[in-house]
């Protein structure tokens, strides 16, 4: 058997044994192979059919035996808004088949991140949630990031995608989303050997989304180093570690990367005008007939491909079955402007979420680790809000991830503030971030 298979076999022993425990070990080990995807990786497929299924199932039927407490509130109503929102357009649209298998793969996720919400109670699972993420997304991306940096840095290649986050440029979004997640690792944690394991993890990330020669995901890097130097408290040495990444990076990325980065500033010049530029405002035009055509409703969840050639008045210049190349275009076209309406409310009050823990832990220093979370949430948001601009990534799963991953920590924020405030006795003591961060550290 090829060692990548033995690897997963022993990932998949280990984690049945820990998911035997308690709900939210097994929740993990759907995150993990709903990351890591190993289908898409090992050569001779040893998982056994329909694992994510069995395990999410596995999930909900064990919270409900164990006695877990379900919750509801305003943002975790809005989301449910949303998903039956979408149902109904799916359901009345004129492209039922197309849609429909899509939206039930929509449904499933949107079910098991509400499972994150009730089963990631305090820091420490929090933490480990989002180490799953690093761990399982990140050193794949990491390692490519690597060997492309130190053995062909001056070639034109681009790698190719990865299954959870899609083609090369869903790769770059993917990728610099989860460089703040990293980052949040290396500032919480209790070891220095972690730390530094972290940071190298991070900069294979980072080179991996650059390397993909995505223009989107260009402008979203260049938005991620603006956030995180205008909302850290230490700039000088923020900016001192920007700097250090940029030396190491900037200077291994190909002259084709730059020439292809120029063209964004050129897409009206008749005579340099780059034709993927030209076909993405043709395709938000169409997504905005398609809304004129169907304001409520749209035109059915992720349809846009289905509808294109029926809506495409340029008489298929720029070919057919095209893809809307926008988060907030698809939806607008998919959904109507109800459902983008919808969406903006859930993107905003996941940025709000961030807002309030930033003020609920900026009155105890020692809740430093929750402000660091909501900053690095923020930061993926906004490398999302600029790079999902040219990009179809509004219902992939990691997005929303990100999304209640802002609930949760609010919610966590809140009973630590109260805890700081003497308002539960059983959590008098505000070093218990410390001490789960230590204990987490344990565990990894």
């Amino acid at each position: 058997m090829p060692l990548r298979s033995i690897f997963v076999v022993i990932l998949m022993v280990i984690g049945v044994y820990y998911a035997l425990q308690a709900p939210f070990y097994a929740l993990l080990v759907y995150l993990a192979y709903a990351y890591f995807r190993p289908e898409y990786w090992l050569w001779i497929n040893v998982v056994p059919p329909n694992f994510s299924f069995i395990t999410a199932a596995y999930v909900v039927l064990f919270s409900l035996l164990s006695g877990q407490r379900f919750v509801m509130n305003n943002r975790i109503a809005l989301i449910f808004a949303f998903l039956v929102h979408s149902f109904i357009s799916t359901l009345l649209s004129n492209y039922f088949t197309y849609g429909w298998v899509y939206w039930m793969d929509f449904f499933k996720s949107t079910i098991m991140t509400y499972f994150i919400i009730i089963l990631v109670t305090d820091f420490t699972k929090f933490r480990l949630v989002l180490l799953i993420m690093a761990l399982f997304i990140g050193v794949e991306g990491a390692k490519q990031g690597w060997v492309y940096l130190l053995t062909a840095p001056g070639s034109a290649v681009n790698l190719n995608g990865q299954a959870i986050l899609g083609d090369n440029n869903g790769t770059a979004l993917g990728m610099l989303m989860l460089v703040p997640v990293i980052a949040l690792l290396a500032q919480t944690t209790q070891h220095r050997w972690s730390r530094y394991g972290f940071w190298f993890l991070l900069i294979g990330v980072l080179y991996r989304s650059l390397s993909t020669h995505s223009r989107g995901g260009f402008l979203a890097c260049m938005a991620l180093g603006g956030t995180y130097l205008l909302r850290s408290r230490q700039r000088w040495r923020v900016l001192l570690g920007i700097a250090v990444v940029v030396a190491l990076v900037l200077p291994a990325l190909p002259e084709k990367f730059w020439d292809r980065m120029h063209t964004i500033q050129t897409y009206d010049d008749e005579e340099t005008k780059d034709s993927s530029i030209q076909g993405r405002l043709h395709f938000w035009s169409v997504a905005v007939d398609m809304a004129n055509a169907h304001p409520l409703l749209g035109i059915g969840y992720n349809c846009y491909n289905a509808a294109y050639n029926t809506y495409d008045f340029s008489q298929g210049k720029y070919r057919q079955n095209r893809a809307v190349h926008s988060s907030y275009f698809g939806v607008l076209a998919e959904l109507g402007y109800v459902g983008a309406t919808l969406y903006g409310l859930i993107i905003l009050s996941a940025l709000q979420s961030c807002r309030r823990v930033h003020k609920l832990a900026g009155k105890h220093p020692t809740l430093l680790a929750l402000s660091q979370s909501a900053t690095a949430l923020e930061t993926s948001f906004v490398v999302f809000l600029v790079g999902g601009a040219f990009l179809s990534y509004q219902y992939k799963e990691l997005v929303w991830h990100f999304i209640v991953f802002t609930i949760v920590l609010e919610e966590i924020a809140k009973r630590y503030v109260l805890a700081a405030e003497g308002a539960e006795g059983e959590l008098a003591d505000v070093a218990v971030i410390g001490a789960a961060v230590s204990t987490m550290d344990e565990r990894a």
